[in-house]
């Protein structure tokens, strides 16, 4: 094995296998410091990052395989898969937030109910964590069918 394939093999273990993991363990260490009414934003935004970590990554490998750099439409393609990743990953992760920020909105939460009462942060912690133990679950089902997501 050259020393090449060994860091390329290192890369992509470390943003397809570990940063998605270390991401499921940052969720899940936020819903548990938001169940105890600590703050649980940093442990939020580090799950987020290394999902964002991965998708780079993920990204990259796409740009490499689809042009090479001698490739005249590295540009085009580099471009394409950009406007892929954000219109088939983010756009439809916005919709699914503003869609769960208006059933909010719609059944009243924000205006009649205080969103920092304890029985309300007990509810949204145990429904994160269904949420992150699903995901996860998904996720597990997917790799070991070797299924990409």
């Amino acid at each position: 094995m050259s020393l090449d394939g060994a860091l390329t093999h290192l890369a992509s273990w470390a943003g397809n296998t570990m940063m998605p993991t270390m991401a499921g363990l940052f969720f899940a260490s936020a819903v548990y410091r938001y169940s105890k009414g600590g703050p649980f934003e940093p442990l939020l935004y580090g799950g987020f990052a290394s999902l964002m970590c991965s998708g780079i990554l993920r990204a990259l490998e796409g740009f490499v395989q689809n042009a090479g750099p001698t490739n005249a439409d590295a540009y085009w393609t580099a471009v394409m898969s950009l406007v892929n990743f954000v219109a088939n990953v983010i756009l439809p992760m916005f919709a699914l937030t503003q869609l769960g920020a208006m059933a909010i909105h719609m059944g009243g939460v924000v205006s009649e109910i205080y969103p920092g009462s304890t029985w309300i942060r007990k509810f949204i912690a145990a429904i994160g964590a269904l949420m992150i133990s699903g995901i996860v679950r998904l996720a597990e089902s997917m790799v070991t069918n070797a299924h990409g997501i």
